[in-house]
């Protein structure tokens, strides 16, 4: 296992210790859940505590300590010889060394490369990941063209028109099921506008809300770029850590910008938001369904609105779902209103009419129902449906207590408390478990969305008591850590078939190995249901599978049930 000397040293803590760093109360669950398998042995809790952190508990001064005062002497006093002499003045008991040692600060020093290097842990960790700001694309003649599919061809070529009316301030909303290729779609749009109706001039922004979902953007913009693109072109990235300074001649090209990271320059640096806002011709704002929310709402107006002095600029929305939630249609209007009603779809009547295949006829058939064409056209997967029961469901106290409330994201939805209440249910766990010990056994590449932090460490954790190989990825992860578990997923060589997350993968990532989307935490949220489908959705056309089986949960919530989301998405499998 990764880190197996940072393990070794961690089974000399006490048993009490360990638990404290796991945490007790998913210790106390765990010991529930696990009954009479045997003990929770230090090995395990150790495996589990590194599972977890990585090596990110190493930043903590108490636990380093920890750490030091159960390493041989000889390896504190080596370690001891790396400090500068002031940290040394006083201490001759290891204890004191050992604090001495802990209290320096987390970073590329001596002392703690040598720590990092006894524990077997690679010291480029604290090489910071160099992140290019302003990359160069570059057309690139040769290489296999970047091509669209008729259906997409045809929204592209809506968009344009609706984007080179001759008046100013336009808006528009994209809607393309998940897996038919939006990104793809939206990426020649812009091009093309950016090419022949800008003249190159002016930057085009594309808004998402992940790190995920702007990468993906990138790379997409990227290969469209060099196969259509006309010379070189700047490509700013404003994200995470990312910085811009303002260019001389202001901005040219395409910037993605993460809405946080926006929003943050607009209220730290306004000369460098004006710029940007200034030089913008087309705003593209993924996902744009949480453009309702009042926040981000009034970002994307800053952009729109247009002084003496500034040129016309135009608002492309891309949502797979316009609708956000099951419970209200205020939001809907709103979001509709957001961008003057002009909804840019897919026509089943005109798809019917194109030949999608590039050389075979495939829409022999006509289809009333745009999901079930792009299924027969293998654009999509089709979707198996399984639904999960359980004996000892919640009681009448339990479903008191389990509310919905307008969320941060915009949408209305069970709270977290509701639904860290949901994934205590013993019974209900032991039927996902069930289920999936099937899956790994059958070794089916699977996607688990869990409701909770916790109820994500339950599983994946329970799972690895049993030795089935699983992966973990939660936003506390650090970067690094969380690359690599999606990494050892997807890597086919590798026994990992069970991806656990929690609010995290729900949108820009893409395997095209997935077979099963375990979803487990209920929502009404038909965007959020939508996202989490659309993992297992691209068909053999999209480099996908054919088939994709859909694991869900029936589950006794009361008046809750004819709102949830699932209930909206039976064209999938029906």
């Amino acid at each position: 296992m990764k880190y197996s000397k940072l393990i070794e040293c961690l089974k000399r803590f006490s048993h009490d210790s360990l638990r404290q760093y796991l945490g007790e109360e998913l210790v106390e669950q765990l010991l529930s859940e696990w009954e009479n398998n045997g003990p929770l042995t230090k090995k395990r809790l150790a495996e589990m505590i590194i599972q977890l952190n990585g090596v990110e508990l190493l930043k903590k001064p108490n636990f380093r300590k920890d750490v030091l005062i159960h390493m041989e002497a000889r390896d504190i006093e080596a370690i001891f010889d790396k400090l500068p002499a002031a940290k040394k003045t006083g201490c001759s008991e290891l204890a004191e060394k050992a604090s001495a040692i802990a209290s320096i600060s987390w970073g590329p020093s001596d002392a703690n490369r040598k720590l990092m290097e006894l524990l077997g842990v690679d010291s480029s960790i604290f090489t910071p990941v160099s992140e290019d700001d302003t990359a160069v694309v570059s057309h690139q003649a040769g290489k296999r063209f970047y091509e669209l599919l008729d259906y997409q061809f045809v929204i592209k070529q809506r968009a344009l028109n609706e984007l080179n009316q001759p008046y100013p301030l336009k808006r528009m909303l994209i809607h393309m099921p998940t897996g038919t290729g939006k990104t793809k779609t939206s990426m020649h749009t812009l091009v093309h506008y950016y090419n022949f109706t800008l003249k190159k001039q002016g930057v085009v922004i594309w808004l998402a809300h992940t790190t995920e979902l702007l990468q993906q953007a990138y790379e997409t913009f990227s290969a469209v770029w060099e196969h259509l693109g006309d010379g070189q072109i700047n490509a700013y990235k404003l994200w995470g850590q990312r910085n811009l300074a303002i260019p001389k001649d202001g901005f040219n090209g395409v910037m993605f910008c993460g809405i946080q990271k926006l929003q943050a320059v607009r209220n730290s640096n306004p000369a460098l938001f004006e710029q940007i806002v200034k030089n913008a011709r087309l705003i593209v704002f993924d996902e744009a369904h949480k453009a309702a929310a009042n926040e981000t709402r009034a970002l994307v107006e800053a952009f729109m609105y247009a002084p003496p002095g500034y040129e016309d600029r135009s608002l492309l929305g891309l949502t797979a779902t316009p609708g956000r939630t099951t419970l209200t249609s205020d939001e809907n209007k709103l979001l509709s209103n957001l961008f003057e009603n002009r909804l840019i779809g897919i026509d089943v009547d005109v798809v019917n009419q194109v030949n999608m295949s590039q050389g075979a006829f495939l829409n022999h058939q006509a289809e009333s129902n745009a999901i079930h064409y792009f299924q027969n056209a293998r654009i999509l997967a089709k979707i198996r449906k399984e639904q999960l029961t359980y004996t000892e469901q919640f009681t009448d106290a339990q479903l008191h207590s389990i509310r919905t409330k307008m969320l941060e994201n915009g949408y209305v939805d069970f709270t977290k408390t509701a639904l860290e209440t949901i994934g205590k249910n013993r019974s209900r766990n032991k039927a996902i478990l069930d289920k999936l010990r099937e899956l790994s056994t059958e070794q089916v590449p699977t996607i688990v969305f869990a409701c909770s932090v916790a109820h994500a460490k339950l599983l994946s954790f329970m799972l690895s008591l049993e030795d089935i190989p699983n992966t973990l990825v939660l936003g506390e992860m650090n970067s690094v850590d969380r690359t690599e578990a999606i990494a050892s997923f997807k890597d086919r060589q590798n026994p990992v078939n069970i991806l656990i997350n929690y609010e995290v993968l729900t949108t820009g990532f893409d395997s095209t190995n997935i077979r099963c989307v375990f979803i487990t935490r209920p929502t009404q949220s038909i965007v959020l249901y939508s996202q989490m489908l659309g993992r297992g959705l691209r068909g053999p056309m999209m480099g996908g599978n054919a088939e994709c089986l859909l694991v869900d949960i029936k589950d006794n919530l009361g008046r809750y049930d004819a709102d949830m989301a699932f209930s909206h998405f039976d064209a999938y499998w029906s």
